[in-house]
């Protein structure tokens, strides 16, 4: 095969995400719509329902269990680094492309197809975070210690694309592209593993290991990176934040948004993906990609109360939009 996409499924939240980004894939992303995609559950106790399962198959998508988080349990963000080691040793095919499930496309992924001469295709982080800005950051030992562990001789640097630091090379692993034969995930799982304790807990301090871990085994490697385009894995919660140049203003310049709409639930207010949908600054709101992805997400999440009800209908409002602030 000459590329394939690669995703985790597991219950709960990240089930119903699977569910959309593979709806919006077969749906949007033209002439790619129809590549191959392969959905793994690789920890115990978290099946997807039979409902799903079905779904899936329906949607052409090869859903398998493949239990290979045994020794990070309850560190689920180990499943990136042990699944892309695994499809890399398993799947034949020329690219591929692991994507974070709460993914939404609405347009053909053509970067994907690497160009000639690049081994890997990726954005930079949004913001900083744990990133280091050198060696006068606090947070740099940790870099150190991490470009020691993956074997980094020479530090890379990266503009993050909200924030708009020079920090020490941190991209974001929800999508990324890599020709198989660079063996880039296979060493990522090396540089995770020596970093990371079996049995730990995802807490504050630990969450981006999968992601730093990732950034110094890019580092590490002799290979070309290809920076995919702002409309590529785009940053929808921080849309208002965004420069000029990294700020898209319809579904239609936007290859896929990372979402996370399925994840917190706001009982008491307008749901979390009402409010930020219409809050969108300088976007449009009628065309058919966004009609879709709100209907979809309508049907999808509970029936909002009265309150939320209400709220919503204010925020729909031309001249609450108006006033509503858009920027930091």
């Amino acid at each position: 095969m000459p590329i394939v996409f690669v995703m985790c499924t597991e219950a709960g939240g990240l089930e119903q995400e699977s569910l959309l980004m593979v709806e919006s894939i077969r749906r949007f992303a033209g002439k790619m719509k129809d590549t191959p995609i392969y959905s793994y559950q690789v920890r115990e106790h978290t099946d997807v329902s039979s409902a799903t399962r079905e779904r899936l198959k329906a949607l052409g998508v090869v859903h398998q269990k493949v239990v290979l988080n045994t020794e990070y349990p309850d560190y689920p963000l180990a499943n990136k680094p042990l699944l892309g080691a695994y499809v890399e040793a398993n799947l034949d095919a020329e690219i591929i492309v692991f994507l974070d499930s709460d993914l939404v496309f609405f347009s053909e992924p053509k970067e994907f197809w690497l160009p000639d001469g690049c081994d890997l295709g990726i954005r930079p982080e949004h913001e900083k975070m744990i990133g280091s800005e050198g060696e006068a950051d606090a947070n740099d030992s940790y870099w150190q210690h991490l470009y020691r562990l993956a074997g980094v001789t020479e530090p890379q640097y990266v503009t993050t694309t909200v924030d708009r630091r020079k920090i020490k090379a941190f991209w974001n692993s929800g999508v990324v592209a890599v020709k198989r034969s660079a063996g880039v995930f296979t060493a990522w799982l090396e540089t995770f593993s020596k970093l990371v304790e079996p049995g730990i807990s995802v807490n504050k301090a630990n969450f981006y290991y999968e992601q730093s871990s990732l950034s110094a085994t890019i580092c590490a490697q002799d290979i070309k990176i290809w920076n995919f385009s702002p409309g590529y894995n785009y940053p929808i919660h921080s849309h208002n934040n965004l420069i000029e140049t990294e700020r898209k203003h319809s579904f239609k310049e936007i290859v896929c948004i990372h979402d996370h709409f399925y994840r917190s639930r706001e009982w008491y207010r307008e749901r979390t993906w009402v409010k930020t949908l219409k809050r969108l600054y300088d976007f449009d709101r009628n065309n058919e990609a966004y009609r879709w992805f709100y209907q979809y997400l309508q049907q999808t999440h509970p029936r909002p109360n009265l309150v939320q009800s209400f709220l919503e209908q204010v925020l729909f409002l031309p001249v609450v939009r108006k006033l509503m602030p858009y920027r930091r």
